[in-house]
């Protein structure tokens, strides 16, 4: 079965909290939603063009000087197609992670790769925190029905970031242990 596009609802839903240009799309949602959702700025550009000749976004604004600047709203047609989406059960996730791909495929000869990658994970994990605890300061201190979801949002990427980095550590204790890739699965 083909999967739809999401990539044009996330956009409509962006463009629903308010109106903003492809660049700023972009810069939003790495923001706000890049832990789980991220596009290009030429995938979103791209998506931007579909949904403006489907009559789902509408240019509100162009400007010219020094760089050109379009900013998008998302339109009723838009805001219909959007509230449809949202009525319907979400798909399977597609999960891809390279990390665990490499780690999956390597050998003994890599082990000290797989290390490192582990290590820069966790710090990189240990910095995502950081970032969605500014985050969470910005959206606490907005007066916003919404708050709530995005909140709520937040706390799943916080819990997802955590996880990965216990597993980042029992992962280093098992490769860095005495007995060098056995794992006990008796361990919860």
């Amino acid at each position: 079965m083909k999967r739809i596009n999401t990539t044009h609802f996330a956009i409509l839903g962006l463009l629903r909290i308010k109106p903003m240009s492809a660049y700023e799309l972009v810069k939003f949602s790495k923001e706000s939603i890049g832990l789980f959702w991220n596009e290009s700025y030429g995938h979103i550009h791209k998506s931007l063009q579909q949904l403006e000749r489907e009559g789902a976004v509408s240019l509100l604004e162009e400007t010219t000087t020094g760089r050109q600047k379009k900013v998008y709203g998302i339109t009723t047609e838009g805001c219909g197609q959007l509230d449809a989406w949202l009525t319907q059960a979400p798909e399977e996730p597609v999960m891809r992670n390279e990390l665990l791909m490499k780690l999956f495929v390597s050998d003994d000869r890599h082990l000290p790769n797989m290390i490192a990658y582990l290590e820069e994970e966790r710090t990189a994990g240990k910095q995502m925190l950081d970032l969605l605890g500014g985050i969470k300061t910005m959206v606490t201190s907005v007066d916003n029905p919404q708050a709530r979801l995005w909140l709520l949002t937040l706390d799943y990427g916080e819990r997802y970031v955590r996880m990965t980095i216990e597993w980042c550590e029992h992962a280093l204790d098992v490769l860095n242990g005495p007995d060098r890739g056995r794992v006990d699965h008796d361990e919860s």
